[in-house]
């Protein structure tokens, strides 16, 4: 035991003194958690860029009232940032002459008429409304009426018929232009056809048939940020142990240092153990850094438990062993290092630490779902976000699994004196 202790404290002390150990252990991970978290849970405007071009003014260049009254509607759904294009600007140069580069351009036309024939459309729909009713009274209460009643509904239903015939009725077509790549595409749609359902019942005047009342709902308070740190803290855990197990050991070959510890009495599993220790209590450190972090710039509300702190435990050792089985068979420096970035990286970008694996393509789901880092992020996942540690069994046999396996190998495959 004391000789793994020295050998941890030589480990921890010559990364100390490496600057570009310090950053990828703790600096780069904690520049990918401010630039994704305050892209993603920063608290940014989530509001749609609409332009508006209403195209139904009157002989003064002023919006008429119905066309005015949907512009209103939209903003009030909170949804969009309206602007207003001036009725006489040409669309398609307007676009060409000022290049948007922050958004997308979404651009809606409200027609010439717009007002006129939303108007005489709610007529229309009035009236086909009364006919329909009166069929249904001539039809169900025909027996109960007297045969004065039931000719002057027919005269009503046939001067009505007569009133349709000489009504437009057609409704008032909305343009929206958008990118064809754009993809709120479907989100924007439906909140318009939401609004102009909204304005079309208040035309007609029709009762809402169900209603819904808001009820507060007791749950713990989270930012998107809270979902995003434990996917960190496991993804850098990860790629401190593999790449940091295979760097220390390259540096270490390189200065001949492994060759001077070959030859004293210090068995092959301390130096195991030593590293494995190293890259551990790095871990714990990460941990608390990240989180503090957290707490300072974004405000999370995450707090490890005691589960959380074992399954850090257990992947740490995983993945550290790892990296000591990978420098136990590369003997070349490059190609070690090398190899442990060629599984580290695609394993943080596929295990769905970062994203979650239902936008991925099918195949890679399922490429995910046999990564151990995979069951890492979710035992996290589970534990720190829903507090539900009995979730997390999986993980912690996956992962108590894999660091069994891979420490063995590493004890196996590592040669001491070929260090």
């Amino acid at each position: 035991m004391r000789g793994v202790m020295a050998v941890f404290s030589a480990l921890l002390k010559s990364w100390m003194r490496s600057k570009a150990g310090i950053f990828f252990s703790f600096l780069f991970p904690i520049m990918l958690l401010i630039i994704f978290s305050t892209v993603f849970g920063g608290g940014g405007n989530s509001q749609y860029v609409l332009f508006v071009q209403n195209l139904d003014v009157d002989s003064n260049d002023n919006p008429t009232e119905l066309s005015q009254g949907f512009v209103e509607a939209l903003k009030a759904t909170g949804a969009f940032d309206v602007r207003s294009l001036e009725h006489d600007v040409d669309i398609k140069e307007y676009v060409r002459l000022n290049p948007s580069f922050s958004f997308r351009y979404r651009i809606l036309m409200i027609p010439k008429g717009f007002h006129e024939q939303a108007a005489e459309k709610t007529v229309s729909v009035k009236v086909k409304v009364t006919v329909s009713t009166l069929e249904v009274v001539g039809e169900e209460f025909a027996a109960y009426m007297s045969p004065e009643d039931i000719e002057g509904i027919q005269r009503g239903e046939l001067a009505l018929q007569t009133m349709l015939g000489s009504q437009g009725g057609e409704s008032p077509q909305l343009v929206l232009l958008m990118d064809e790549q754009d993809m709120a595409a479907p989100a924007l749609l439906g909140i318009i056809h939401g609004v102009a359902n909204a304005f079309s019942n208040g035309l007609v005047g029709s009762e809402e048939v169900l209603t819904i009342e808001g009820m507060p709902l007791e749950q713990r308070t989270m930012k998107v940020v809270d979902y995003f740190l434990p996917g960190f803290i496991a993804a850098f855990i990860m790629t401190n142990g593999i790449i940091g197990a295979t760097t220390t050991i390259s540096e270490y070959r390189r200065n001949g240092q492994v060759k001077r510890l070959a030859t004293t009495p210090l068995p092959k599993i301390s130096w195991i153990l030593a590293n494995v220790l190293e890259q551990t209590v790095l871990a714990f450190i990460l941990t608390g850094v990240m989180i503090a972090l957290g707490w300072i710039i974004f405000d999370v509300r995450l707090i490890p438990d005691a589960y959380a702190l074992l399954l850090i435990l257990v992947g740490a050792v995983a993945f550290c062993s790892v990296g000591m089985v990978l420098g136990g068979v590369i003997k070349d420096v490059e190609a070690a290092s090398g190899a442990g970035n060629a599984i580290a990286f695609p394993m943080m970008f596929l295990s769905g630490a970062f994203w979650p694996i239902e936008q991925m393509p099918g195949y890679l789901q399922e490429v995910a779902r046999v990564l151990p880092l995979h069951y890492f992020h979710d035992g996290l996942l589970q534990i720190m976000v829903y507090e539900n540690p009995g979730n997390a069994g999986m993980a912690f046999v996956v992962l108590g699994c894999f660091a069994a396996v891979m420490m063995v190998i590493a004890v196996k495959i590592t040669k001491w004196k070929e260090l």
